[in-house]
């Protein structure tokens, strides 16, 4: 799959649980792959089924769909009580906001630029939900993330510490 297959993304959906085995093999491919570049962002065992279930029940698990497969899983939130705890200053946009988390492609399709056409999906989700800021948080190692975000239009807001680590912060706002 070359970058211009991007639009194979069939679909985005709601994870349900009986995603999880595919979701977590996602996510071990996903840890393995920091790795190979150098770097922890995710401890093994993380995210654990009960943060998947938890993710599912909360209603912001989406998978994607390619082929008929699960191919990558992201999990969105409305807002997020460790991101209201950073300074007001640092935002450069007020209002409601969603943020992605979790964000994992498989091995099949990773490094295949089908990132941009998931962050499209991602920010088609939240606009129905009349969200219009995205945010964004990950490891200062993780070189891959920071460039998909470049490429995405987030704009890097710093490097700030949350209850689970220091990560760099990304902000974009999407216009309806």
């Amino acid at each position: 799959m070359s970058t211009t297959d991007s639009c194979h993304i069939a679909s985005i959906r709601k994870a349900t649980s009986a995603d999880i085995p595919e979701i977590l093999k996602i996510m071990d491919s996903a840890r393995a792959f920091q790795r190979s570049l150098g770097f922890v962002q995710w401890k093994d065992g993380y995210p654990s089924v009960e943060i998947i279930e938890s993710d599912i029940s909360q209603g912001g698990a989406r998978v994607f769909i390619i082929d008929g497969i699960i191919e990558a899983y992201a999990f969105l939130a409305f807002g997020d009580p460790a991101y209201d705890e950073l300074p007001d200053n640092l935002w450069k946009f007020k209002g409601n906001y969603g943020v992605v988390h979790r964000l994992a492609v498989s091995d099949r399709h990773r490094g295949h630029g089908i990132s941009s056409a998931i962050f499209q999906m991602i920010e088609s989700e939240y606009r129905r939900e009349n969200i219009w800021i995205v945010r964004v948080d990950t490891g200062e190692n993780n070189i891959v993330m920071r460039k998909i975000m470049a490429r995405n239009g987030y704009s890097p807001l710093g490097l700030h510490n949350f209850i689970w680590g220091p990560r760099l912060v990304f902000e974009k706002r999407i216009f309806p």
